[in-house]
C-alpha cells in the first residue's frame, strides 16, 4: 500500500514537472523573441486565532488529492524589437481538474477547450453526447487554456499568466 501512494505520488510530482516542457511546446510568438518560465505551487491554507484565512503558495514538493496547484507562466521579450500576437496554449493536466475562474493575464483573452482543438469563452464551451444531447461544459471539464496577449511586449518587457487545478 505504501508503495503504491508513493508512486502516485512521485507521479505527480514527474507531471508538475512535466508542465513546463508541455507550456513551452504551446506557445506562440516570434521565433527566438519570447522566453517562457514555468512554475507550479501548491497552495497551503492556514488559519489565524480571529479565524481570519491566509492562502500561501510553496514549491509543491509532495501533493496529494485535492490539493490546490498554481501553475505561473512568465513570458519575457529578449529580442530588441517590439513582439506582438503572443498565444500561450497550456493543457491540464490529466490527474488534475481546472478550478472555475481561476485563469488570469493582464491584457489577455483567455479561453477554454474541451477538445484541445476548438477554443471558446467559459459561457460557449459545450459537450455533446453521441445522441446528439448538448450541454454547458463544466471547468473540470477543460482539458486546455488559451490566452491571447492583446498588448506588443517591448524589449525587457514582461508578462504572467495564471491558473490553478485541483488534483484528483
Amino acid at each position: 500500500m505504501k508503495i503504491n501512494n508513493l508512486n502516485k505520488k512521485l507521479w505527480v510530482v514527474t507531471l508538475l514537472s512535466a508542465f513546463s516542457l508541455l507550456t513551452a511546446m504551446n506557445a506562440y510568438a516570434e521565433e527566438g523573441a519570447i522566453r517562457f518560465s514555468n512554475n507550479a505551487f501548491k497552495q497551503v491554507v492556514s488559519k489565524a486565532a480571529d479565524g481570519s484565512v491566509q492562502y500561501d503558495y510553496v514549491e509543491p514538493g509532495l501533493v496529494l488529492p485535492d490539493d490546490v496547484i498554481l501553475y505561473e507562466i512568465v513570458f519575457e521579450n529578449i529580442s530588441d524589437q517590439d513582439v506582438s500576437n503572443i498565444v500561450i496554449n497550456t493543457p491540464i493536466a490529466n490527474n488534475s481538474r481546472y478550478r472555475g475562474s481561476s485563469a488570469t493575464g493582464d491584457a489577455t483573452v483567455i479561453t477554454f477547450s474541451v477538445d484541445g482543438k476548438n477554443f471558446a469563452s467559459a459561457d460557449a464551451l459545450k459537450l455533446k453526447d453521441k445522441s446528439g444531447k448538448t450541454w454547458q461544459a463544466k471547468p473540470e471539464d477543460y482539458v486546455a487554456i488559451r490566452w491571447v496577449y492583446k498588448k506588443t511586449l517591448k524589449p525587457g518587457e514582461k508578462g504572467k499568466v495564471t491558473y490553478k487545478t485541483s488534483i484528483k
